[in-house]
C-alpha cells in the first residue's frame, strides 16, 4: 500500500495551536475525523479516489443508507455532498481557530458510532490526515486565495472521477462542493461566535470570479420569526446553489433549502425549521 505523505509542522507554537483546532472539531463535529499525523491505515487522495479503486465503489455503495432507489447519478450527488461537506467542516475548523491552510496528505473512510439524542448509531465517517500552511503573517486576502486553490486543487480529480463513473455533471458537483463549504463556514463560525466574519470569508472564497465554486444562486439569507411565547427569532441561513437530487429517491422530496424551491416556499420552510430548533431547546 502506498504511504501518505509525514506531515511536518512548522514549529512547537504552531503544532500546539492545530492540534488544539483538532480537538475543538471532534468535540464540535464528531461526525468527521482529522489528524496531523499519518498512520498505516491511510491513503494518499489520488489512490483513494482512483478510478475503480475500492475506496471509491464503498463510499458510493454507503450513500444507500440515505434513501431507497437511488441510481447512479444520485448517489454521485450524495457522495460529493457528503465528502465535500466533512472536508469543509475540517478544513475550515482548522483555518478559523489557527489560522492555517490545511491540505489532505492522507484519507481512509471509517466506521464510528455516532452520539445522537435518541440513541448511538452505526456510521461511516472520512479521516482526513492534514498538512498547514501557516498564512498568520499574511494578507486575508492571499490566505482566501490558497485556502480556495487547495480546496479546488483536491476536489478537482474527485469530481471529474465521479463524473466519468456516475454521469453527473461538472457543474452540478461543483455547486454542491461550494454548498458545503459556505455552510460548513456559516457553522463554525456560529458555534465560535463570529458569524459575520465566516460569512464574509466563505464569500471570499466561493464567489472568486473564475472559479468553479461560483454559483449566483448560492448565498446567506436571514430568517426573522415570532415564536409561540412572542419572542422573535432570527437566524442566518445557507441558500444552496445546487441540489443533491434526493427528490429523485423513493420517496424523496425537497431540502428545506433546496434551490428548486420557489423562493417563499423555501423561505417559510426555514421559519418552520427555526420555530422548530427553538422548542428543541426550550424543551
Amino acid at each position: 500500500m502506498e504511504k501518505a505523505p509525514k506531515l511536518e509542522l512548522e514549529d512547537a507554537q504552531g503544532e500546539g495551536e492545530a492540534r488544539a483546532a483538532v480537538a475543538w472539531l471532534e468535540a464540535a463535529f464528531p461526525e468527521v475525523a482529522c489528524s496531523l499525523t499519518s498512520d498505516a491505515e491511510v491513503r494518499p487522495p489520488s489512490a483513494f479516489w482512483a478510478e475503480g479503486s475500492a475506496d471509491l465503489e464503498t463510499c458510493l455503495a454507503y450513500q444507500d443508507r440515505f434513501a431507497a432507489g437511488m441510481d447512479d447519478k444520485v448517489r454521485a450527488a450524495h457522495l460529493i455532498a457528503f465528502y465535500s461537506h466533512q472536508l469543509s467542516l475540517a478544513a475550515t475548523a482548522i483555518y478559523l481557530c489557527c489560522g492555517r491552510v490545511p491540505h489532505v496528505t492522507g484519507l481512509r473512510f471509517e466506521h464510528y458510532v455516532h452520539p445522537r439524542k435518541a440513541g448511538a448509531v452505526d456510521a461511516g465517517r472520512f479521516h482526513f490526515c492534514m498538512g498547514l500552511s501557516d498564512v498568520s503573517g499574511s494578507d486575508r486576502g492571499d490566505a482566501e486565495k490558497l485556502f480556495h486553490d487547495r480546496f479546488v486543487a483536491h476536489l478537482k480529480p474527485v469530481i471529474a472521477h465521479l463524473k466519468r463513473r456516475c454521469g453527473l455533471s461538472l457543474r452540478a458537483q461543483w455547486r454542491l462542493a461550494a454548498d458545503s463549504l459556505a455552510g460548513a463556514f456559516l457553522e463554525v463560525g456560529r458555534r465560535r461566535g463570529t458569524e459575520e466574519e465566516a460569512i464574509a470569508q466563505a464569500l471570499a472564497i466561493v464567489k472568486r470570479p473564475g472559479s468553479p465554486l461560483h454559483s449566483e444562486a448560492l448565498c446567506y439569507e436571514r430568517i426573522d420569526v415570532a415564536a409561540a411565547d412572542g419572542k422573535d427569532l432570527s437566524r442566518t441561513y445557507r441558500r444552496r446553489g445546487g441540489c443533491c437530487l434526493y427528490y429523485r429517491t423513493d420517496g424523496g422530496s425537497y431540502c428545506d433549502s433546496c434551490v428548486l424551491l420557489d423562493p417563499e416556499a423555501r423561505r417559510e420552510r426555514l421559519r418552520a425549521h427555526l420555530r422548530d430548533a427553538f422548542r428543541d431547546r426550550t424543551g
